[in-house]
């Protein structure tokens, strides 16, 4: 199964001085790409308003600042001449709808596009936020979860290297059992759950082991979000909530509360599928 892809649109002008804008569309988000000694070029009527933004240093990985404003372009001028980060170059993001991002929005997108890069291995975040802002209503942060991916693919466009190692899920089970025979694997993944009407999209999930205790939430992507980042895997968001290599997060995770049912007795509704011998 191939790769999800975010549709983009890129505008590069011929004066090398001028911002790169990339229109994201899928998620109606706008990002101007522009180096540190350019940044008077952002057109004000534009860019003067509420976003997120990325400041990077030079380099092959370079180190990251994110933060927010109110006022894009004169947020990013008073970096150039007071930074935290010796910077050369920003990525400002805003979204391209007429009412566009208010404070709110903007602080708990913020947090999430910093926890995210904080997960990159050999990637840096100098500062930043490193909470997300949770004010809002719970249908409105799933919304703003879904523009994640558009603004981290941003990121990549302009050579930011994103690489994680790949969650593996295979089945926990099997692993358990270490053995080698028929057997009926457990069929399904969050996102199934969420097709079947068995699981939604913000609800609250929690754990506890080992005196360790946790919470998380759905994604309407079908992802678990521990501490602003989203796993596709329920054991790597186990095992990352409570500080282990490995944990079987289909049994460790449950729905709701800690007395509700886990997330392996809603997989156990779904239809399960045989496999042969290997």
């Amino acid at each position: 199964m191939s790769a999800p892809v975010v549709p983009v649109n890129v505008q590069v002008p011929a004066d090398s001085t001028a911002p790169v804008v990339a229109d994201l569309t899928v998620h109606a988000i706008r990002v101007a790409h522009i180096w540190r000694r350019d940044v008077e070029r952002l057109p004000v009527d534009d860019w003067n308003v509420p976003g997120i933004y990325v400041l990077l240093t030079a380099g092959a990985t370079p180190d990251a600042y994110v933060g927010k404003a109110v006022e894009l372009r004169g947020r990013l001028l008073q970096h150039r001449s007071r930074p935290r980060l010796e910077w050369q170059r920003a990525i400002a993001i805003k979204r391209d709808t007429s009412h566009g991002f208010n404070s709110a929005e903007i602080g708990y997108l913020e947090g999430r596009v910093a926890s995210e890069l904080r997960a990159v291995p050999g990637l840096t975040v100098v500062e930043g936020q490193q909470t997300q802002d949770e004010t809002l209503p719970p249908h409105l942060l799933l919304a703003l979860d879904e523009l994640v991916p558009s603004v981290l693919a941003a990121l990549r466009l302009v050579g930011v290297d994103l690489f994680k190692p790949a969650e593996d899920e295979a089945d926990h089970d099997s692993q358990v059992l270490g053995v080698r025979r028929r057997h009926a694997v457990k069929a399904g993944t969050l996102a199934d759950l969420l097709a079947a009407g068995l699981l939604a999209g913000g609800t609250e999930l929690h754990l506890s082991q080992g005196g360790t205790t946790a919470r998380a939430s759905v994604t309407a992507a079908g992802q678990i979000l521990v501490d602003g980042v989203a796993y596709g895997s329920p054991s790597r968001a186990a095992a990352t909530a409570l500080g282990l290599q490995s944990s079987n997060g289909w049994t460790t995770w449950h729905v709701g509360d800690l007395s509700g049912p886990t997330l392996d007795h809603l997989r156990a509704q779904l239809e399960p599928t045989d496999t042969p011998e290997e």
